[in-house]
């Protein structure tokens, strides 16, 4: 139904910050295992879990946009560009999730929005010191990483609570009803 965002919020409630959660424990289950041993045989299976789960994050913070579009009577591309601008301390933080769905869903992807080529591109790898930016995700060890068409690599850890935190605020401006706050999502305050 247009002129109602409920199905957005909904989703965006009950899918996206559970998708969240387990991401973020995935990301756990890996720094642990990654710890007890560093050889990449011995964390291969956390690494998996903890790139699936991003990937199911991805697609579920993808299904805002089309819940939006609708409940606004607006176009997905209106929708994904504001919200776009709303992640203006992380640029390019929503292409990168965009991306990493759809390569999740497709392997390779030949569209030119997107700012991966492929599900290849979406990896669960030790980033190194002082890359991506300060402060933001693990601080070592591995982690999901994407990296995009450039050769720039950005973790994912970084790129979550930036997108949720500006769907939040682009559906506060909507004047959509939203849970009370504070909403934590790895490990950082999203919203408000």
């Amino acid at each position: 139904m247009v002129g109602s965002l409920d199905g957005t919020v909904g989703h965006l409630v009950h899918n996206v910050l559970e998708a969240a959660a387990d991401y973020e424990q995935a990301e756990r289950d890996l720094s642990a295992a990654y710890a007890a041993d560093p050889a990449p045989s011995a964390w291969e299976a956390a690494a998996r879990k903890a790139k699936r789960r991003a990937a199911e994050l991805a697609v579920a913070i993808d299904g805002l946009t089309d819940r939006a579009a609708i409940g606004l009577g607006a176009s997905k591309t209106a929708v994904r560009t504001r919200v776009s601008i709303l992640c203006a301390a992380r640029p390019g933080a929503f292409e990168r999730v965009w991306s990493a769905a759809n390569a999740y869903k497709h392997k390779n992807l030949k569209d030119p929005r997107m700012v991966v080529a492929s599900d290849d591109d979406v990896l669960a790898v030790g980033l190194g010191y002082g890359l991506d930016g300060f402060g933001v995700g693990k601080f070592g060890g591995v982690e999901v990483i994407v990296r995009d068409r450039a050769g720039a690599s950005w973790k994912f850890l970084g790129d979550v609570p930036a997108v949720i935190g500006a769907w939040f605020r682009f559906l506060a401006a909507e004047g959509a009803l939203l849970p009370d706050g504070p909403i934590m999502v790895c490990e950082l305050q999203a919203y408000p």
